[in-house]
């Protein structure tokens, strides 16, 4: 046998054993896959899907998968899970990307009051969709949480990338079989970020809130953001230190059309718990603690 029929003969054994691998990865992801559905299901969570494939490598797509819960559904285009990995039971590595995510029936105003609701408001509309992209791992034996990549884009809607280093992770080996909302809670009120960094770019959401708020006033969304412009330059002007200078120039840089990126003074760590499970005036104090460096591009 010559070299070239040994050559072929080995492409198609590897070309069998990687077809035959993958039938034995796409069975075991559907089985993982069966679990979660299962499990969502008894908090009153549907989860459908058209198709699901794996591959030897540890890759699994699944196709036109539907979030579908009591406030309305999450439908999305192509879920790709490129690393998936899990240790004592939680999951120590996660990387992923989801295509073309829609939202329907989820309760709106049509005339959204906040980021939220104007984003909500803005993925409902008809051909309006997002992306995300998201990186994480989680090593429970050296307290560490490196979220390498969360990013949102969507186009007439924005983009967001934020990337991260977190502690306070030692209470979760207590919380083994626990609900993931127990979970969730508990750790808020231990994490800590050490570092971080946010990308923001506005295409829509900020011209959302001002078209509601011009509806309501009878006056013009460009009048209302020049106007919040000024606001924002008197509020710099005023401003007791740097970190609140550099808030209101992140504000201004936005209703301008500009993108901005803020990352975190590393020798300021960050709590979340108080951060993120305080009132609105105890989240504006934790706020102003905050100290970082803008660029705006």
């Amino acid at each position: 046998m010559d070299m070239k029929k040994v050559v072929l003969v080995g492409a198609i054994l590897l070309a069998v054993v990687y077809i035959g691998g993958s039938m034995m990865a796409t069975q075991k992801a559907e089985e993982v896959m069966q679990g979660m559905v299962n499990e969502s299901a008894s908090f009153g969570v549907d989860i459908t899907y058209d198709d699901l494939s794996a591959s030897v490598l540890g890759s699994v797509s699944i196709s036109e998968l539907v979030i579908d819960t009591s406030l309305g559904k999450i439908l999305i285009d192509e879920l790709y899970i490129d690393e998936y990995d899990q240790e004592d039971a939680f999951i120590s590595e996660l990387s992923l990307t989801a295509d073309e995510i829609e939202v329907t029936g989820f309760p709106i105003r049509a005339n959204p009051r906040d980021l939220s609701e104007a984003l909500l408001f803005l993925l409902q509309q008809e051909d309006k969709s997002a992306d995300l992209a998201l990186s994480i791992e989680i090593d429970l034996e050296d307290d560490e949480v490196e979220l390498e990549n969360l990013s949102i884009e969507g186009d007439d809607i924005g983009e967001l990338r934020m990337s991260l280093n977190m502690t306070g992770l030692e209470k979760i080996r207590d919380l083994d079989n626990q609900n993931a909302l127990l979970i969730g809670t508990v750790l808020l009120q231990d994490l800590v970020v050490n570092e971080a960094s946010l990308y923001l770019e506005d295409e829509g959401i900020l011209q959302a809130l001002l078209e509601s708020e011009a509806q309501q006033k009878g006056v013009t969304a460009q009048s209302l953001r020049d106007q919040a412009v000024e606001r924002g330059k008197l509020v710099k002007d005023k401003a007791s230190d740097k970190y609140q200078q550099q808030l209101a120039e992140a504000g201004i840089a936005l209703l301008e059309g500009d993108s901005i990126t803020l990352t975190l003074d590393s020798e300021t760590p960050v709590k979340l718990g108080p951060l993120l499970l305080s009132n609105g005036q105890g989240m504006q104090r934790e706020l102003q603690k905050l100290k970082f460096d803008l660029d705006i591009d």
